[in-house]
């Protein structure tokens, strides 16, 4: 979870506000261009047609110089997106430009992904002048943006066409300045309360919607945390229970111990030893078991962290250290004992 909440997306997610243009927006869109770039709270946008968490694989209309029978059974995600869009994600290309409004050819060219020009069998230096029909619309290819990861971690990054959108609705995207998020969602809404008064206003932010698609390994994480505090309760009250069996039965023999000349520490030691020698036989029975659990569950991530050999040791180092302090409280209790008192029956 760790390394899904940090990994590179190929874009910043933070701050990133978005809001629909639903209602009379989509035909008031020149107006809310004006107003969006007269705010210095919400001159930083760009619009896509649909949100960057709901794009997916949905068209084959993609045809290129090369395209053989077995390509046509590839599927590409599309978008329309404006010329700022890279710069507000903060995106990086691979090879050639973004699109951009100052050449009206743009209207007909397009930009793909690092993923689509390996699938049409060329890099992204090779890519960029040559020719791409979309969805029957003939251009030629500008640039090639790096791979961006818009979907779940267990789905690999897939091939894709982004194409100049002339303000024809969707989403606008932008992002706001660090600290002034509220301000900016209110001068939205002001901006709404004008432009499309019958229509509510609403928004959504990025990042929330990208870890949303993780909210099932959040519930199962939290489940997990769970029932593994009950299960170390269970076992640290069974740990304990035995404990004081053994103790309360090596009572006699601590105390000739004492009398021999042990110290505390060596009889600590005696009863701690026999359940480190558990505690070690079931590390070695777990230790595989989890390994292999772990990752047949991980292998259903396209992008994911490696079980590293550190993780076992901690956890055996943490079983061994609840062990050790659930027992060492009978074992000291029995070592600090009079041995008077324990042998005065014999």
């Amino acid at each position: 979870m760790n390394y899904i909440r940090n990994r590179d997306l190929g874009f910043n997610k933070s701050n990133l506000l978005y809001m629909p243009m639903a209602g009379e927006l989509g035909d008031r869109q020149r107006a809310l261009k004006a107003e969006l770039e007269s705010n210095p709270l919400t001159a930083n946008f760009t619009t896509i047609t649909d949100p960057i968490s709901n794009l997916s694989s949905n068209t084959s209309s993609v045809e290129w110089e090369g395209k053989t029978e077995a390509d046509k059974k590839l599927w590409f995600s599309k978008a329309w997106v404006t010329d700022r869009f890279f710069d507000v994600l903060q995106m990086k290309m691979a090879s050639g430009r973004a699109l951009s409004t100052t050449g009206f050819a743009d209207s007909g060219n397009y930009v793909i992904n690092e993923k689509a020009a390996k699938v049409m069998g060329m890099t992204p230096v090779s890519a960029v002048g040559k020719p791409l029909t979309f969805n029957g619309e003939k251009g030629i290819i500008v640039g090639v943006v790096k791979d961006f990861n818009y979907q779940p971690a267990q789905q690999a990054i897939e091939p894709m066409v982004l194409a100049f959108n002339h303000w024809n609705g969707g989403i606008v995207l932008l992002r706001t300045q660090r600290g002034k998020t509220e301000a900016t969602i209110h001068a939205l809404e002001k901006i709404n309360k004008e432009l499309n008064p019958a229509y509510p206003f609403s928004y959504g932010f990025v990042d929330q919607d990208i870890n949303s698609l993780y909210s099932g390994e959040r519930q199962m994480g939290s489940l997990f945390n769970v029932f593994a505090i009950i299960a170390i309760f269970i076992s640290c009250m069974g740990l304990y229970g035995l404990s004081a069996f053994m103790a309360e039965q090596r009572t006699r023999e601590i105390g000739v111990r004492k009398v021999l000349g042990a110290s505390v520490f060596n009889l600590v030691y005696l009863l701690s030893t026999g359940f480190t020698k558990l505690i070690l036989i079931a590390v070695v029975i777990a230790i595989p078991i989890a390994w292999f659990v772990m990752n047949k569950w991980l292998s259903s991530f396209a992008y994911r962290v490696d079980i590293g050999w550190v993780v076992f040791l901690l956890a055996s180092l943490g079983a061994l250290a609840i062990a050790w302090i659930t027992v060492s409280y009978e074992s000291f209790k029995a070592a600090i004992l009079n041995p008077v008192k324990s042998l005065k029956s014999e």
